[in-house]
């Protein structure tokens, strides 16, 4: 796929990590209610509202780290003060009332501290202590940046490494609450990192969602360490297993959306969504349009000056549809002199990725 398109495709796939991060997590909402709460309308149902909420912050923080990570700048994705920011900006996309950690009864009166560090011990389960005691943490973040940075991994080793890490934060622990979501969203923008899925277009957070019980199993079988005169030993075998359960969901959400996506058949698709609102839109497109969504698909961008070419038409008629195009969303430009590339309402995204709405992908039905 073009780089701009997997670019544009890649942000509307962005709530279905968000969905399910937060499925995980006990929040269900649907993928029309992220679109609205990104939009800040928000349901009368204060539960639903939450999960709203939660889903938009998750998108807008993993966008605005991944435009981080994926810049050239020299910094370390494992190091304590990228991990804090990822947790405070969560945070601060959310209501001043949804500051204190949340419990199956609802919110405590213990603060969150957002991008803080915790100085306290916690439990996961209500019974036991997860994790180091919070006065080892300030070392064991330490050696944890040094231990899993890419910059000292070559070749698969840093794949190796993503997985490992994956299951280090979590047990880890690092902040009072959120620290699922920081470890899914920190495991995506460590693999944007290096290169892999740069342009999000296939879902960790789904693939461990769907295999939540395995997820919770493996996390917890690779936990426990045999602690000797205060420092933490893993089972190496165990930690083993987590990386092989990490990298096979990995593999099974990369087919997935290969198969889902179908790329083959995106300009017949294309056709049958112009041919659609030719027909039976009351404001109905030229069935010439989609020569020209076609071409700037698979291109990524083209010159506007193009569009006359693709089009075969006098630059005036040409000129209308390009106008018309962007202005229902279906194409972007930065100016009026500026290349245009593909744009992906969510109302289009039934026609040309019909799979993508099935229940099977977001768990609800969603309908055109």
């Amino acid at each position: 796929m073009a780089r701009e398109t997997a670019i544009v495709l890649g942000d509307q796939l962005r709530l279905i990590n968000s969905y399910y991060s937060n499925l995980i997590e006990g929040h269900k909402t649907t993928i029309p209610d992220i679109t609205m709460a990104l939009q800040k309308k928000f349901s009368q149902d204060p539960e639903k509202k939450y999960a709203q909420e939660l889903c938009a912050s998750h998108v807008e923080t993993e966008k605005r780290f991944m435009e981080l990570v994926n810049a050239p700048q020299k910094f370390n994705v494992c190091g304590q003060q990228f991990l804090s920011g990822i947790h405070a900006a969560f945070y601060a996309n959310l209501p001043e009332k949804h500051l204190y950690t949340h419990t199956p009864k609802g919110f405590s009166k213990a603060p969150v501290n957002p991008g803080q560090i915790r100085d306290v011990n916690v439990s996961v389960d209500g019974r036991s202590l997860h994790g180091p005691d919070y006065q080892d943490l300030p070392a064991l973040l330490k050696t944890f940046a040094q231990s899993y940075t890419p910059d000292q991994f070559h070749g698969d080793e840093r794949l190796i490494a993503i997985a490992a890490s994956h299951h280090r934060l979590t047990w880890l622990h690092p902040f009072r609450d959120g620290n699922g979501r920081v470890a899914r969203l920190f495991s995506g923008l460590y693999l944007a990192r290096i290169g892999v899925n740069k342009s999000n277009l296939w879902s960790l957070s789904r693939g461990l969602s769907r295999n939540k019980k395995q997820y919770m199993f493996e996390l917890w079988a690779t936990d426990s360490p045999d602690e000797q005169n205060g420092t933490h030993y893993f089972d190496d075998d165990l930690l083993a297993d987590f990386c092989r359960f990490f990298f096979e969901i990995c593999l099974d959400q990369i087919r997935f959306m290969e198969g889902l996506l179908r790329l083959d058949q995106i300009e017949t698709r294309i056709d049958w969504y112009v041919e659609t609102r030719a027909k039976h839109d009351k404001k109905p497109l030229r069935i010439e349009a989609a020569k020209l969504l076609r071409a700037i698909f698979m291109r990524g961008a083209i010159p506007r000056g193009m569009a006359v070419e693709i089009l075969n038409m006098s630059e005036r008629n040409a000129r209308r549809i390009v106008s018309s195009l962007i202005k229902d969303g279906l194409l972007q430009s930065q100016s009026h002199r500026a290349p245009l590339t593909i744009g992906l309402p969510i109302g289009v995204l039934p026609y040309y990725f019909p799979d993508l709405y099935d229940p099977s992908v977001i768990g609800e039905e969603y309908i055109i």
